[in-house]
């Protein structure tokens, strides 16, 4: 089971629209959204940053467009090495269907590893579709 999924939808030379899935034991949220490379590419200094630091400190990526906001953050859950990522999704699309989850799951280092490696590609166009942090 993948815990982030992201699938290209269409793009042109500003935006690609992405569906965006976040996965935990009891709670998956999906967004559909238009996002920029420079904000896939925030995500990966992000989990580079964690990654130098061997998660020693807690790092957070946050994508704020206008009508939906996703915080990610990256901590060490314990000393083997096993990470938890703490997500909060707001979703304001003011048609009633307004939606916020907080949760977070479980994954490790090298899943973090394997995440950048595939955001890179899908940036380079190399792919479409992500799927990785896989619970070990």
């Amino acid at each position: 089971m993948e815990q982030f999924k992201m699938r290209r939808i269409w793009e042109d030379e500003l935006e690609i629209e992405v569906v965006l899935t976040l996965k935990g034991k009891w709670c998956e949220v999906t967004v559909d959204e238009y996002i920029t490379a420079s904000d896939i590419d925030a995500l990966v200094s992000t989990l580079s940053a964690f990654n130098a630091r061997n998660g020693k400190s807690p790092q957070m990526w946050t994508l704020d467009v206008p009508l939906v906001h996703v915080s990610l953050t990256f901590e060490l859950a314990n000393t083997r090495g096993t990470v938890r990522v703490n997500a909060v999704i707001e979703q304001m699309k003011g048609d009633g269907g307004d939606m916020k989850a907080t949760f977070s799951f479980e994954t490790t280092m090298g899943q973090l590893d394997d995440l950048s490696a595939q955001l890179k590609r899908f940036i380079r166009r190399e792919i479409d579709h992500v799927a990785s942090l896989r619970p070990e």
